[in-house]
């Protein structure tokens, strides 16, 4: 399995009102990133979600690596994997934003889930801070035709290979289904 590199999400938000210069490794190009939860946090959606832990587990349908849980794919086709990381880690999760629906469906769904209402920055913002992101990038330009054939390959594949708890759209893995309409539930019930 290819390894890609990991970011903890605390370590890429702004400090003192200037750019993290940890978010400057993430590299300016197309890629994929999984997000990852340890054990207590990734039984917290489970919970939440109605779903038994350890019969995941017996099923082995999700990703693991070390003590960690792959909970959500997702690429950066039309911009860089830095600007897409950014846009989850920093995103100004405000009312305004909320309403209109500029959230991305990681945050949407971590702060319907986690906080039960997605005004919830700072709920929010604490359950990202937990978590890893691991990013693997392209050879290819940003917005290119093969950028895009190869990114949303690999996305579509590993949502089908393994369970992936966040991801909602395209998700058509055996064990998703009712994950997801607790999930489109939750988001549904979060809405100011």
């Amino acid at each position: 399995m290819k390894q890609g590199v990991f970011f903890d999400p605390k370590d890429l938000r702004p400090i003192d009102k200037k750019k993290s210069p940890k978010l400057k490794e993430i590299e300016i190009r197309p890629g994929y990133y999984k997000w990852w939860a340890n054990e207590k946090d990734f039984r917290t959606i489970l919970s939440k979600l109605g779903v038994d832990f350890d019969a995941i587990i017996h099923k082995n349908v999700v990703e693991r690596f070390g003590d960690l849980y792959c909970i959500y794919v997702g690429i950066a086709v039309r911009e860089s994997i830095r600007a897409r990381i950014n846009w989850h880690v920093n995103d100004k999760h405000n009312k305004n934003r909320v309403e209109r629906g500029f959230l991305s469906t990681l945050r949407k769904s971590i702060s319907s889930i986690v906080a039960h209402n997605q005004l919830a920055k700072a709920e929010t913002n604490d359950f990202i801070d937990r978590l890893k992101v691991e990013v693997f990038y392209s050879n290819y330009e940003i917005k290119s035709s093969e950028a895009k054939a190869e990114i949303e390959k690999i996305e579509k594949d590993l949502i089908q290979a393994k369970l992936r708890v966040l991801n909602i759209r395209d998700n058509e893995h055996p064990s998703a289904q009712s994950i997801k309409k607790h999930c489109k539930r939750f988001v549904k019930k979060a809405k100011p």
